[in-house]
């Protein structure tokens, strides 16, 4: 069922967010690559944790209902609103400089993934197994973290920027 294959893609992207995303170790408190980013670590993580919390949410919300999804085509819809949301949100926080690049393209990838499901097409790129990010910079994972243990948007969402 295309329903199965959008929610088990769904699982995949909050632990994507948290583990893989941003694994990474050291780095400074300063957003890193010496300035000329247009975001802080604290308002970059705010803004991701955020997203990815409404994210959670409005996954949970759709399949608290399985008569929702008893259409497929309609529940597809929902599933793909929520995916484009999500995918805005994500492309609309202002990442440091060091994660410029690395934003941008994982922007781009939810992009593509969100294409996919309003395609139909859920048996390439992300729903093939490829991870739904590129691997971010190595040094951002930590300083992200301590940015996030004070944010209650990631807690809330158990969400972490390193393993």
């Amino acid at each position: 069922m295309i329903i199965r294959k959008v929610a088990i893609w769904a699982g995949i992207v909050p632990v994507a967010l948290g583990a893989t995303l941003f694994a990474a170790c050291g780095g400074d408190d300063d957003g890193g690559g010496g300035g000329g980013g247009s975001g802080s670590d604290e308002d970059y993580v705010a803004a991701i944790c955020k997203a990815g919390l409404n994210f959670s949410k409005d996954l949970e919300e759709v399949f608290k209902d399985p008569e929702s999804l008893a259409d497929e085509d309609k529940a597809m819809e929902k599933l793909a609103d929520i995916f484009e949301d999500f995918a805005n949100d994500f492309a609309k926080a202002k990442p440091p400089a060091d994660l410029k690049e690395w934003h941008s393209e994982a922007s781009q990838q939810l992009k593509d993934g969100v294409k996919q499901i309003k395609d139909g097409d859920l048996e390439s790129g992300i729903f093939a197994g490829d991870t739904p990010f590129p691997e971010p910079p190595a040094e951002a994972g930590e300083r992200l973290q301590k940015a996030a243990e004070s944010n209650e948007d990631c807690q809330e969402a158990d969400f972490a920027f390193t393993e």
